[in-house]
C-alpha cells in the first residue's frame, strides 16, 4: 500500500467512524422515541376507550364528577400511574394514583388549569431514577371531530417499569450498533472505488497541472516584462514630474507652486507688511548699443544668477526681472519680521558683488538699489506662463527709490528705515521729489552696524564698514 492509499484509508476510516457515530446517536434518539410514541398511544387509546366506558367524556352532564372519579381509578390501575380528569373549564373533577404515581407526584412540573386543543405527551426523567411518560388529551364529544367543542380534559402519568426501560434501551442499542456497523462496512466497500477513482482524478490533475505550470510560467514572464516596462515609464513618469516641479518653482515661490499644483489655482494673499527691492543698471541703454546681443544676454545673465544666490541666502523672493531691473520682496509668501533687513541686506550685497566683479570684468556696470515697506495684495495672473506680481503703492514707492537714488547706493524710505536703524547705519537725504509721488524722506543704507562678510553663491561680497 503506497502513501497515497494508506492516507485514503485512514480518511474513509476517520468519516466512517464519525458518520458511524452520527448514526449511531440519531438511530438511539429515534428508536426510543418511536417506543415512546407507542406507549403514550396505546396508553391513549385505553383510557380514551375507559372514560367513554364510564360516561366520563361528557363532563357537563349531571354525574360527571362521580363517572370521572370512576374513570380516574380504573384507568390509574392499568396504563396510567396517575389519572386526573378535569371539565371545560379546567377545573380537576377526579384524581387517582397508584403507589409509583404517588411518589413520583411531588416531584412532577407543575402547570396552569389545561387549556391544549390538541394531544401531546412529554418525557421526563425524575428524581430516583424514575423515567416518566406524562400525556395530555383534550376530551371531545366527537371521536371524529377533532376540531368540536372540549368538554373536558384528561392528564395522565406513566411510570415506565424497570422491564420496560431495559427493554427500550435493548432495542434502542442494536439499532445504534447496526446503524453504526451498516456505516463502516459501507466505508469498507466505498475503499476500492475511491482509490481507483483518486488515481485517476490525481493522473488527469498533473496533467492540468503540468499545463496549467507552462501557461502560468508563461504569464509570468510577461508579467515580468510588463512590469519592467511600467517600472520604466514610472521611473520617468517621475523624473518628468521632478522637472515639471522644478521648473514650477523656478517661476513661481514655493507656497504658491503647491497651492497652484494642489487645487489648480492660488488665491490672492494681502500683506500687510513686506520690503519690496528693486535694482537697475545705470546708463545699460548706452551700453547695450555698443554690445553684441549675445554678449549683453550672457553679462545679464551671469549678473542676475549671482542676484539669484544672493537673494535666496538673505531669505528674500525673486519676483521677476524687467529688462535690465531685478525686482524682489521679503515678508511674503510666508510673513516674517526682519522682511526690510532682509532685503537691505540682500541690496547692500548685490552692490558689493559688482563692485569686485568690476575689477576684472571688462564691462563695467552701475547699479542703483531701492527699498520700501508696506502693505501689498500677491497673486498669479493669466492662464497660461504663469506669473507671479505683487500690487499696491509699496511697489511704486520702492521703485521711486530705486529711481530716485544714487549708483551704487542703496536707497531706502523713511518706513524702511524705522525698521532697520537699530542694524544699519544709515544717512538722511532730506525730503527728495519722486516722479508722481511728491517729496519723500529717504535714506542711504552705509552699511550694517556689525561687519557682515557673507560668502554668496560661491564668490565674496564685499560690505563697506559704517562711516
Amino acid at each position: 500500500m503506497n502513501h497515497f492509499q494508506k492516507r485514503t484509508a485512514i480518511r474513509i476510516a476517520a468519516i466512517s467512524i464519525i458518520l458511524a457515530g452520527i448514526a449511531s446517536s440519531v438511530s438511539w434518539f429515534v428508536a426510543r422515541e418511536h417506543a415512546e410514541e407507542g406507549i403514550v398511544s396505546l396508553a391513549i387509546e385505553e383510557s380514551s376507550g375507559l372514560l367513554r366506558h364510564f360516561s366520563a367524556i361528557n363532563l357537563d352532564a349531571p354525574n360527571s364528577a362521580e363517572h370521572a372519579m370512576n374513570a380516574a381509578r380504573t384507568i390509574s390501575g392499568g396504563l396510567f400511574d396517575i389519572a386526573e380528569i378535569y371539565d371545560g373549564k379546567g377545573r380537576k373533577l377526579a384524581e387517582a394514583m397508584t403507589p409509583e404515581g404517588d411518589a413520583v407526584e411531588p416531584s412532577l412540573p407543575k402547570h396552569a388549569a389545561p387549556g391544549y386543543v390538541a394531544a401531546s405527551y412529554e418525557s421526563l426523567d425524575l428524581p430516583g431514577g424514575y423515567w416518566v411518560l406524562r400525556v395530555f388529551v383534550p376530551l371531545r364529544a366527537s371521536k371524529t371531530d377533532t376540531s368540536g367543542p372540549i368538554s373536558g380534559y384528561f392528564e395522565g402519568v406513566r411510570v415506565v417499569p424497570a422491564w420496560q426501560r431495559d427493554q427500550i434501551f435493548t432495542s434502542s442499542l442494536i439499532m445504534a450498533l447496526m446503524a453504526g456497523l451498516a456505516s463502516l462496512l459501507c466505508g469498507a466497500a466505498l475503499y476500492p472505488v475511491v482509490v481507483r477513482l483518486s488515481a485517476d482524478n490525481e493522473r488527469k490533475t498533473r496533467e492540468v497541472l503540468d499545463s496549467q505550470t507552462a501557461l502560468i510560467e508563461g504569464l509570468q514572464r510577461s508579467e515580468r516584462e510588463l512590469e519592467e516596462k511600467v517600472s520604466q515609464r514610472t521611473l520617468e513618469l517621475q523624473h518628468a514630474q521632478v522637472r515639471t516641479k522644478e521648473l514650477l518653482h523656478n517661476i513661481l515661490p514655493v507656497e504658491i507652486a503647491e497651492e497652484l499644483s494642489s487645487t489648480g489655482r492660488a488665491r490672492p494673499v494681502r500683506h500687510e507688511s513686506v520690503s519690496i527691492l528693486f535694482t537697475d543698471f545705470s546708463e545699460f541703454t548706452q551700453a547695450v548699443s555698443t554690445m553684441p546681443a549675445d554678449r549683453m544676454v550672457a553679462e545679464l545673465n551671469e549678473i542676475f544668477a549671482a542676484f539669484d544666490g544672493i537673494t535666496d541666502a538673505c531669505g528674500v523672493e525673486k519676483i521677476k526681472t524687467i529688462g535690465d531691473a531685478y525686482m524682489a520682496a521679503a515678508g511674503l509668501p510666508k510673513p516674517c519680521a526682519d522682511h526690510a533687513q532682509r532685503c537691505v541686506r540682500a541690496g547692500l550685497q548685490m552692490v558689493g558683488y559688482l563692485e569686485n566683479r568690476n575689477r576684472t570684468a571688462a564691462f563695467k556696470w552701475s547699479l542703483r538699489v531701492g527699498v520700501h515697506s508696506g502693505p501689498v495684495v500677491a497673486g498669479v495672473v493669466g492662464k497660461r506662463k504663469y506669473a507671479f506680481d505683487l500690487w499696491g503703492d509699496t511697489v511704486n514707492v520702492a521703485s521711486r527709490m530705486e529711481s530716485s537714488g544714487e549708483i551704487d547706493r542703496v536707497n531706502i524710505s523713511a518706513y524702511t528705515y524705522d525698521l532697520i536703524r537699530q542694524e544699519f547705519d544709515c544717512e538722511y537725504r532730506g525730503k527728495v521729489e519722486a516722479k508722481g509721488k511728491g517729496h519723500i524722506d529717504m535714506y542711504f543704507v552705509k552699511g550694517p552696524l556689525k561687519a557682515e562678510v557673507p560668502p554668496i553663491a560661491g564668490r565674496d561680497v564685499y560690505v563697506s564698514e559704517p562711516g
